[in-house]
């Protein structure tokens, strides 16, 4: 098991190949699905895991960019993107990584407890109504 490096493979031609990152496996194939119906000059390849660090021993292709779905009502959905987050070189983060916060209101049913009494503003579209506190509070995580 390793940490992922983006330039340690050679890109595919017209190729790009994303990975999704999330413990939701319904929602995870739901967007990977979505993502392979749209339209678009180049191959799409699109690969689903739990968690980092991924299998050593698995030939698999260069990684362009990494997903990180968490959802906000959920603090094993946000630990598990912290710990895995470990696993990656931080020369990702230069345009390589992205979040997708997800969750709503409806899912009050949901294992765990909300992150935050904040988690709602994260759904704002105005950044200045954002609390400036943060959403999880150090002392619960």
């Amino acid at each position: 098991m390793s940490v992922l490096r983006p330039l340690d493979k050679l890109p595919g031609l017209n190729t790009a190949t994303i990975l999704l990152v999330g413990t939701e496996d319904a929602l995870l194939q739901q967007l990977a699905e979505a993502m392979l119906k749209e339209d678009c000059t180049s191959e799409l390849k699109v690969h689903l895991a739990k968690s980092l660090p991924l299998p050593s021993n698995v030939n698999r292709p260069r990684i362009d960019l990494i997903v990180f779905v968490v959802n906000l009502h959920s603090k094993h959905s946000l630990r598990n993107v912290e710990e895995s987050l470990r696993h990656v070189d931080a020369t990702f983060f230069l345009g390589k990584v992205s979040f997708l916060a997800t969750g709503d209101r409806r899912l009050s049913s949901h294992h765990g407890a909300a992150p935050g009494p904040h988690a709602a503003d994260l759904r704002r579209p105005c950044a200045q109504r954002l609390s400036p506190e943060p959403a999880v509070p150090a002392a619960e995580l």
